[in-house]
């Protein structure tokens, strides 16, 4: 008995490892379906994305940093330091104050550059270039009396080299070896004529020159002294003559001068090179411009500064001032209705909720007219929702 007693339970434990229960779901019709598997689609994405929202949402809490003792009695005392002069600083006077200096420092820095700016214009165009200074190429042919050197002033360019009603010097400086022909020839002749662009001799003069005596014995010891640099060729047995030919020439401006004419008395005379020299003689207001340029330029500043200041408190006086009134009542005005207000609402404090709730149902009125918009077929997202129940528990 025993045995068959084990033997049926042994039976019934091996059919019930062969079954697996399977849990009972309830049956739907064909239409039922459909239906509930949409609303299933509708629900899931809504309740994902607040649990992503939830999710996001959470974070952290962070301990709270502990300082030393010693970063906290540094503290303390930057503290104690720094918060009369932030209270001054952050004061509204002034701020004000501070807006009104820099505004000031503003102004007067523009003022004296653009009187720098005028003086040094007015310098260029009323100071004419000081020198023209041009080499002479004297050229060497027997049917002339001497060489003969022609100087363009113009350099090739369509301008006019001298300011006219204003005086020149006129000078020609020879290069000559101190040779013992030189020294027998004596006096020579220096010729020059300024000539317009066609050609006609506006001036001329003729001048004499002669290298400066020295007798033999004098070159000699010359020479000894100088015999180390002469070897070396740091120096040279030669002089340079300088002679003025015209002197004060005031320069026309219906005959402007572009070229001049240097000739030579005799082909006898050694030559290393020559200039011709055509130096401005300022006078009157351009010789202290140039010679005592400190005082006269702070003197113009000074000027420009002050016509710049009596021009700009004319047009305050005349167009600025009314300008800056009617500016300030429209600024009085927008002050004075946002104070009103405020009173308002703070006299009652019932109308001001409602003009809130007022306000927040504009912006919930804008939010959902924006999210129609972006979603033209009323299809909406469970996170754009749960966003938009954020903002309305944030503003409330």
């Amino acid at each position: 008995m025993e045995s068959e007693s084990s033997r049926s339970r042994r039976e019934q434990q091996d059919n019930s490892d062969n079954f697996q229960v399977v849990p009972s779901t309830p049956s739907y019709s064909d239409t039922e379906e459909p239906l509930l598997g949409h609303d299933r689609d509708q629900e899931d994405p809504s309740d994902s994305n607040q649990e992503l929202v939830k999710g996001e949402g959470d974070t952290e809490e962070l301990e709270p940093v502990e300082w030393s003792p010693a970063m906290k009695m540094i503290g303390g005392i930057i503290k104690k330091v720094a918060s009369p002069i932030l209270r001054i600083v952050f004061a509204p006077q002034a701020q004000r104050t501070f807006i009104k200096g820099t505004a000031i420092v503003i102004v007067l820095l523009w003022v004296l550059l653009t009187s720098i700016t005028a003086y040094i214009t007015f310098y260029r165009q009323y100071v004419p270039k000081t020198a023209h200074i041009e080499p002479i190429y004297f050229q060497y042919h027997q049917q002339q009396e001497g060489p003969l050197g022609v100087v363009d002033l113009t350099h090739g360019k369509a301008y006019v080299p001298l300011r006219h009603e204003q005086a020149y010097d006129v000078s020609v400086q020879l290069h000559v070896p101190t040779s013992d022909i030189n020294f027998d020839l004596g006096n020579f002749m220096i010729k020059t004529w300024l000539q317009t662009a066609d050609g006609t001799s506006v001036v001329h003069s003729s001048r004499p020159a002669i290298l400066r005596y020295q007798s033999k014995t004098q070159r000699i010891l010359h020479v000894f002294a100088k015999a180390l640099p002469l070897l070396v060729g740091l120096s040279e047995e030669s002089q340079v003559i300088t002679v003025p030919l015209i002197k004060g020439y005031m320069e026309d401006k219906s005959k402007s001068v572009t070229q001049a004419i240097v000739s030579v008395s005799t082909h006898q005379l050694q030559l290393y090179d020559a200039n011709i020299h055509v130096i401005a003689d300022f006078r009157g207001l351009r010789h202290y411009m140039y010679h005592r340029r400190f005082i006269t330029a702070s003197g113009f500043i000074i000027m420009f500064i002050l016509i710049e200041i009596i021009c700009a408190a004319i047009a305050w006086k005349f167009f600025g001032q009314n300008l800056w009134n009617k500016i300030h009542a429209v600024f009085e005005q927008m002050e004075l209705e946002e104070q009103l207000r405020r009173e308002e609402e703070q006299e009652n404090p019932e109308d001001g909720s409602v003009a809130a709730e007022n306000r927040n149902e504009e912006e919930e009125d804008g939010y959902d007219a924006y999210h129609n918009e972006q979603n033209p077929l009323g299809s909406s997202t469970g996170v754009d929702t749960t966003i938009h129940h954020q903002h309305q528990q944030q503003r409330h």
